[in-house]
C-alpha cells in the first residue's frame, strides 16, 4: 500500500510515502510515546501505554515530548525514537 501525503503548508509535492510495516502484536515490544505538549495529552498517552502493557506485557515504554505543538518534532527526537522503540504512539490533548 502506498500513501500520498499532502501538506498544504509546503506547497505541491510529488513524493510518495510508504507506511512503516505494522506490528502483528505489542507483546514484548518497546513502545514510544510522543506527546505534543497539549494539556491532557501526557495523561492520555500514559493511560494508553498502561492498558497496552497490561494486555501485552511491553518490554519498555519510552515517553518523550516535543517542545511546542505548532512545530514538528525535532529530527533528533524522531531519530532517538526510531533507534529505541518498535512502535510510536503520537497524541494530542485537550
Amino acid at each position: 500500500m502506498t500513501l500520498i501525503a499532502l501538506d498544504p503548508t509546503q506547497g505541491p509535492s510529488s513524493g510518495e510515502l510508504v507506511p512503516a510495516k505494522r506490528l502483528t502484536t505489542f507483546a514484548n515490544k518497546r513502545l514510544g510515546l510522543l506527546w505534543n505538549n497539549r494539556p491532557g495529552g501526557d495523561w492520555l498517552l500514559k493511560h494508553i501505554a498502561q492498558a497496552l502493557d497490561e494486555k501485552y506485557h511491553l518490554a519498555e515504554t519510552c515517553f518523550t515530548m516535543k517542545m511546542f505543538i505548532g512545530n514538528a518534532a525535532a529530527p533528533e527526537i524522531i531519530d532517538d525514537l526510531v533507534a529505541r522503540v518498535d512502535a510510536v504512539i503520537v497524541g494530542v490533548g485537550d
